[in-house]
């Protein structure tokens, strides 16, 4: 490929590679999900069995409204983290009316296979006193959890004070906490010819634009600043910014970056004929790290920064390859799939791409052997995926039938899945960070 003519001629080329123009392509997947995009079906083998969870209603003193929201967020967060079942309340027989925070019916619980129990508790107009309790049925006792109590809340306060308890929960059953209040970021389409740059949190809360949408901008990164690094033609050309400040300013095109762990940026990006990665040091081109083989784009870094993978089409279709930081030889890791497209490397060694199928595309994680494990199948057109930080969940894009094209969420094996935004837009690139 070559230097195109004009600017959306180099923005369709870029995509060719980077984000791919898969067919609109809907299957039959089936409406298994409720209001809340929680799952009524699982898709494959886990990894793990979920532990079944019971919850009455947060008895609220004065703010019903606030209480039915705090419901809402466990039922939902509960049910997404993935190590939970929410046992159905029609199936309780504990009195509710004598369920307290210091009281409990264990062995109506018991019988009904409860075998984690949360209550709560909310006082206030605001600020708000919440208090929230985790219980172990099977060894009738209080799980103490760090930031069960809060007290002096606002009201934008009390959905992270619930989201802190939930991350308490999970890493005292597993010894890592959970990430719910982490940001995903993303690339969505905001008009004919323009997209923005948007931010969601991982449970679909707080979804709000961050760079503005009457220009195109692509490929969102979280930058070490906190801020966002992408590309935009916000100058006429793709460059790169951070925020609204320009950070490249030269002739080249840029297709992308990346941050390592350790600072270091790595841009794809073309002088005029192909794509080449380099580094980029004061916002310019220090050092080329690929040789100048075909297109090579989609740089995403290890976890400590001493290897960076891309996507080349050096030997014919697009392939995902490794090299060190340094440069040098580069070795294909991905050896089945004809077309396969933006990988990111998580924290659990693996790196997660996206491969051109028989039904469209499909999410594929594998190792540096080369073994791979599919992580979709038969569900839609499957695009862009990457690792939340803690290596447990894959956020990608789906469109799918009955759902529209959303940001979609699932476990790292594959077999819960869940729909993370709301409303369907054409989103891409999703990255997701602290």
């Amino acid at each position: 490929m070559r230097q195109p003519n004009n600017y959306l001629k180099h923005l369709l080329t870029a995509f060719i590679i980077i984000v791919l123009s898969y067919p609109a392509m809907a299957q039959n997947v089936p409406d298994d999900f409720d209001d809340d995009g929680l799952p009524r079906v699982v898709v494959g083998p886990a990894d793990r069995t979920r532990d079944r969870i019971g919850r009455t209603n947060v008895k609220c003193s004065d703010s019903s409204a606030m209480c039915d929201a705090i419901d809402t967020q466990l039922k939902r967060n509960l049910e997404l983290s993935t190590f939970f079942e929410l046992v159905d309340p029609a199936t309780f027989v504990a009195n509710m009316d004598r369920e307290t925070l210091t009281e409990t019916s264990w062995a109506d619980w018991f019988n009904v296979g409860v075998r984690y129990l949360i209550k709560g508790t909310l006082t206030g107009t605001g600020p708000y006193n919440l208090d929230l309790r985790f219980y172990n049925v099977l060894e009738k006792s209080v799980v103490k959890i760090p930031g069960q109590t809060a007290h002096g809340l606002t009201q934008n306060e009390v959905a992270p004070a619930v989201n802190r308890f939930i991350n308490a929960i999970i890493g005292v059953l597993t010894g890592k906490p959970g990430i719910f209040g982490s940001k995903i970021i993303y690339a969505a389409k905001t008009g004919q010819g323009t997209r923005a740059i948007g931010m969601v949190e991982m449970d679909g809360a707080n979804q709000r634009g961050i760079a503005g949408g009457d220009t195109i901008n692509l490929f969102p990164h979280f930058a070490p600043s906190g801020g966002v690094i992408y590309t935009s033609f916000r100058s006429g050309k793709p460059d790169l910014w951070i925020g609204r400040k320009r950070l490249t300013n030269d002739p080249w095109h840029y297709r992308g970056a990346s941050y390592s762990s350790t600072g270091t940026l790595a841009a794809s990006l073309s002088k005029g004929s192909g794509s080449d990665i380099y580094l980029i040091v004061g916002g310019k081109p220090s050092k080329r790290l690929t040789n100048g083989e075909g297109e090579n784009v989609s740089p995403t870094w290890s976890p400590d920064g001493s290897q960076l993978a891309f996507v080349s089409d050096r030997a014919g279709g697009p392939q995902v390859y490794v090299m060190n930081a340094g440069g040098g030889s580069a070795r294909r890791v991905t050896m089945a799939g004809s077309y396969n497209s933006t990988p990111h490397w998580g924290p659990n060694q693996l790196l997660v791409f996206a491969s051109m199928t028989d039904g469209g595309s499909d999410i594929f994680t594998v190792d540096l052997s080369g073994n791979m494990v599919r992580i979709t199948q038969d569900q839609g057109v499957n695009t862009d995926p990457c690792w939340s930080p803690d290596g447990r969940y894959i956020a990608f894009v789906s469109r799918r039938k009955g759902h529209g094209k959303k940001i979609w969420l699932s476990s790292s094996d594959g077999r819960w899945q869940f729909p993370i935004t709301k409303r369907s837009g054409g989103y891409s690139t999703p990255q997701w960070g602290q």
